[in-house]
């Protein structure tokens, strides 16, 4: 029995490894930042000073340097103080050096201008999940998912926040829903959604449907772990 418990305990930290790497950055964080000129999503800022200032902060942010891009983010703010994208980027930038606390500062701002952002509500989620606060990343993805529940993150981030805390089915619920939207939509993430899918069934002791998304997701090109390819016979 102990064996069994031991291995489930490694692939529980292979699951959080696809979704936390060292410094916090999530499979989402790749693309976090808030680009308002290409995608519409909020009203930017009317002040020609202001986007000067964040055009510079993203390529700054590009290049990985975050307290550059600060800097930059700042003198933004101070020309527009209700842009609500930098109060975003700046926060994503926080996160990279590791400063939660101004993190979540930067967020929190961001959410006071403009509370239906679904990214702010996002990154909370992710900083709570990574400090094992999981009652408030639960609050923050379902935030998401209430603002657009076609938004797959907003599932995809409970799923890991569920399995944490053992609440199998809750992450069954999720990762379902988060499969839908990426069959639905072509996803390149497929793969993942079939893997944390099998993953969930797995942990919840169901392994005849577990293997069935295992085999989808090794199909895919997931890389399973072998141990796990052997108790399931993949």
């Amino acid at each position: 029995m102990k064996k069994i418990i031991t291995f489930k305990s490694c692939i529980l930290i292979a699951l959080l490894i696809i979704n936390i790497s060292a410094n916090g950055q999530t499979k989402k964080e790749r693309k976090a930042e808030t680009i308002s000129l290409e995608t519409g999503m909020y009203n930017s800022s009317k002040s020609e000073a202001a986007m000067k200032y964040y055009r510079q902060a993203m390529d700054k942010s590009k290049e990985g340097d975050d307290k550059g891009a600060i800097k930059l983010y700042k003198k933004a703010l101070k020309e527009d103080p209700n842009f609500v994208e930098a109060y975003d980027n700046m926060g994503v930038c926080y996160r990279h050096l590791g400063d939660f606390k101004n993190a979540i500062a930067n967020y929190e701002k961001s959410i006071e201008l403009y509370p239906k952002g679904a990214m702010a509500h996002m990154n909370l989620g992710v900083i709570y999940g990574i400090q094992k606060d999981y009652d408030k990343a639960i609050i923050e993805y379902e935030a998401v998912q209430e603002i657009d529940p076609e938004d797959p993150e907003g599932y995809y981030g409970l799923i890991n926040i569920y399995m944490n805390q053992g609440k199998y089915k809750k992450a069954i619920e999720n990762a379902s829903k988060t499969l839908e939207i990426y069959e639905a939509t072509n996803s390149p993430y497929l793969p993942e959604a079939q893997y944390l899918l099998g993953l969930s069934y797995y942990y919840d002791g169901d392994n005849a449907k577990a293997k069935v998304y295992m085999k989808q997701a090794k199909k895919s090109g997931m890389n399973i772990p072998q141990k796990l390819v052997d108790v399931l016979e993949l």
